[in-house]
């Protein structure tokens, strides 16, 4: 299993201070974190891409794949409070399928050899079921549909694809740093053309439920949904099942963060991160990449113990985040599910 490495973004970094310390913490998210995590998304998508337009087969694309997604996942802790990832966040990772969507849409896609794989903008009005990281994961990971060739109508899919990955993928940086984006928003909340946060306090609150939504995402979805009940576990519904990502998934999501919560925290998190740091060795060493072993009693009690060190990192989020800046989670996008 891939071992992660925590980037603790801001530990060395000196800024000039401000008069108001909650705008200097979303100066530093905004310069230190999202800026590098965007572009290197966008960078990944372009670099898939390119890779299916040269040899569009399953095996020439799998580490394109993984490096996208592994971007995807620093980016992704915003798509799951208030930033929608340039409307696209549900499109680029349908997840969970609950329905069985996805295989049904790329079958029918292929028997029918739609011809909308040849316009890009009009692909982009398809079903999100063929669309984004999980429906390239079939094509690329699964035997149903992954054994086709350079010249099938499969193969024209897949570059569909990669082209719109990569189309959304600058959507999301426009979202990000265009002239009306979701920085702008944040560095200047407060000023009197500031409709969405009308004090830095709420553009820091919103950067805050981030980091929350995205542990109890880890915690209650990614982990829980393999973990069952102790009577009925499901491995099977793990999360990238296909591509064995299903730990990786949560381990990258961990360590992006540990590095969000180290970039706006006002000194550091060094608690934040310590227990991340322990939950990653965790799941490293159950040895499961795709929770395959939920099902057994000692193994989900492992699984248990990576909950509760991930429960624990919200209470020291609390503590180096929320009391030194004065700031609480609010509602986020998984809220009501």
């Amino acid at each position: 299993m891939r071992h992660f490495i925590f980037a603790l973004a801001c530990a060395s970094c000196v800024l000039p201070a401000s008069a108001d310390p909650l705008q200097d913490a979303v100066s530093r998210v905004v310069t230190q974190y999202v800026d590098p995590a965007v572009t290197a998304f966008g960078r990944a998508a372009h670099d898939l891409e390119q890779a299916a337009t040269g040899d569009c087969t399953a095996p020439q694309l799998t580490q394109s794949y993984h490096a996208v997604f592994d971007a995807w996942l620093r980016v992704q802790l915003f798509a799951l409070s208030s930033f929608d990832a340039g409307g696209h966040a549900t499109a680029i990772s349908f997840w969970p399928d609950k329905k069985g969507m996805i295989p049904r849409a790329l079958a029918a896609m292929i028997a029918d050899e739609d011809d909308v794989v040849m316009d890009a903008q009009g692909f982009g009005e398809v079903s999100i079921a063929a669309r984004g990281l999980f429906a390239l994961e079939y094509m690329l990971f699964d035997p149903q549909f992954s054994n086709y060739a350079r010249d099938s109508y499969a193969c024209a899919l897949v570059q569909a694809q990669a082209t719109d990955l990569a189309s959304m993928a600058d959507d999301v940086d426009h979202a990000w740093f265009g002239s009306a984006g979701f920085a702008r928003t944040l560095e200047t909340a407060g000023d009197a053309d500031n409709t969405h946060y009308f004090t830095p306090r709420e553009a820091v609150q919103a950067l805050y439920t981030t980091l929350t939504a995205s542990l109890e995402h880890n915690r209650g979805v990614r982990l829980g949904r393999p973990m069952g009940s102790f009577d009925k576990p499901r491995p099977t519904r793990a999360e990238a099942l296909r591509s064995a990502r299903s730990a990786r998934n949560v381990s990258g999501s961990l360590v992006a963060i540990g590095a969000l919560a180290d970039t706006l925290a006002p000194n550091g998190a060094p608690h934040t991160v310590a227990l991340l740091q322990e939950a990653v060795a965790q799941i490293d060493a159950l040895n499961a990449p795709t929770f395959a072993t939920a099902d057994q009693i000692g193994e989900r009690f492992k699984m248990e113990v990576i909950q509760q060190r991930i429960e624990a990192a919200s209470h020291a989020l609390a503590n180096e985040i929320g009391a030194p800046l004065q700031v609480s989670a609010g509602f986020n996008a998984g809220d009501g599910d």
